[in-house]
């Protein structure tokens, strides 16, 4: 199944419907902050898609199309969730022709997705890496994070030594150690750069790229 369209764009003009909070570092609360009424809420009860646009409190989501289905991915107390729901091939050739640039955008968005059943419901937090795995990786060299399945993420910082890397659904920022500082040329490759440096430090980042790519069957 190809993903027809990935909707990263469009978060940035819909978290007023997506989301009233912002990104959380992985959606803890503040100590202080009481808890909302949605502290309670099974989000794998829900059956529709709207139900979880109507939610108060939640982190940061992503949604993309494909050709037959919706996958709206978010954060919601601290538990990641990805809601995949059917699309009609009518219903798909709506949501393609939005305008996200339309000042209604958002409307017409919530309007097309609320109602569709959501069909599969996914935590995410079992893939998501534990303190003490990802505590694990220190020492490790860029060639063992690699060939265990990490890709490149939002990018890096050669000054820190940060880099933006992915496993599974997630951005983890991986600091690394180097006796040179690196040069960020036109050539420059990221992957190639960190095979024989050293982990440092991995923390968690954000949802990744891939966080909307679903199973191959």
């Amino acid at each position: 199944m190809k993903k027809a369209l990935v909707v990263l764009m469009a978060l940035i003009l819909a978290l007023a419907v997506f989301a009233a909070c912002g990104k959380q570092d992985g959606g803890n609360q503040d100590a202080d902050t009481p808890a909302s009424d949605d502290a309670t809420v099974d989000v794998a009860s829900f059956k529709t898609l709207g139900e979880a646009l109507a939610l108060d409190e939640t982190g940061e989501s992503q949604s993309a199309t494909y050709e037959d289905c919706y996958v709206y991915v978010l954060e919601q107390n601290g538990t990641y969730w990805r809601l995949t729901a059917a699309l009609t091939a009518d219903q798909s050739a709506a949501l393609w022709e939005l305008d996200i640039l339309d000042e209604n955008y958002n409307e017409q968005l919530e309007a097309l997705i609320s109602p569709l059943a959501i069909t599969n419901c996914e935590n995410l937090n079992d893939q998501l890496l534990s303190e003490d795995e990802r505590n694990a990786l220190v020492g490790k060299t860029g060639e063992d994070l690699l060939a265990d399945g990490w890709t490149s993420g939002y990018g890096y910082n050669l000054d820190s030594m940060e880099f933006y890397l992915e496993k599974g659904p997630f951005c983890y920022t991986v600091v690394f150690e180097s006796e040179e500082q690196l040069e960020n040329t036109d050539d420059f490759d990221e992957l190639e750069a960190i095979r024989t440096l050293a982990v440092k430090s991995v923390a968690f980042n954000s949802l990744g790229n891939s966080a909307t790519d679903l199973p191959e069957e």
